[in-house]
């Protein structure tokens, strides 16, 4: 199996047990398939990123980001979808660690969206954070997932300037390093940002 779609397999898993809690189906948010952390390599991280799984894009302190303004031209992605709901694991992040643990997962790579963290959003990954530690989850952060603030796109041109990626990992390492101990720069690596939009 391709390890890209092995990094997506949790968030269908999201996605599955969100569409369960809008039909209030409760068995089959529960109900696994016989899938578990043996179904998967010795080793093997799950993740998905911020944009894909928290929703409330202009709630909990989170300003837009350049992809808010890109997927709201109108043909750009399918069905004009956006990711003002996503899978809801900004209101739910708890029962989708509890998902994880029921799993029997012990590692979970989440993006850290910069969009979210400046000005308010450190208490959310705070949460975030202790409830998977509180779960024995590994956490894994990962600080780019192409979801750059749309302020930094525009005042700094964005990923041409080193002063914006430096003071904000500084600042990721500083606030949740005591917890976070693996941490990843960007996710995809290899792909182009235009390949990205394609």
């Amino acid at each position: 199996m391709k390890a890209w779609l092995l990094c997506y397999t949790f968030t269908a898993i999201l996605c599955i047990a969100n569409a369960g809690r809008q039909h209030r189906n409760l068995e089959a948010v529960s109900d696994t398939g016989g899938l578990s952390r043996e179904s998967f390599p010795k080793g093997f991280v799950f993740g998905t990123s911020a944009y894909h799984v928290e929703g409330m894009t202009g709630q909990g302190g989170r300003g837009p980001c350049v992809w808010d303004v890109y997927v709201k031209q109108p043909g750009y992605i399918a069905n004009n979808d956006t990711a003002d709901v996503a899978v809801d694991q900004y209101p739910r992040y708890k029962e989708d660690i509890d998902l994880l643990a029921k799993f029997n997962f012990n590692a979970y790579r989440f993006s850290i969206s910069w969009s979210r963290i400046f000005p308010d959003g450190v208490a959310y990954y705070n949460r975030l954070i202790n409830y998977m530690v509180k779960k024995g989850i590994t956490p894994y952060g990962n600080l780019n997932h192409y979801d750059l603030p749309l302020a930094l796109q525009e005042k700094y041109g964005g990923y041409l300037s080193r002063q914006i990626v430096e003071n904000y990992a500084e600042f990721c390492f500083k606030t949740f390093g005591e917890r976070v101990k693996n941490w990843f720069t960007s996710n995809v690596f290899g792909r182009r940002l235009s390949d990205r939009a394609n």
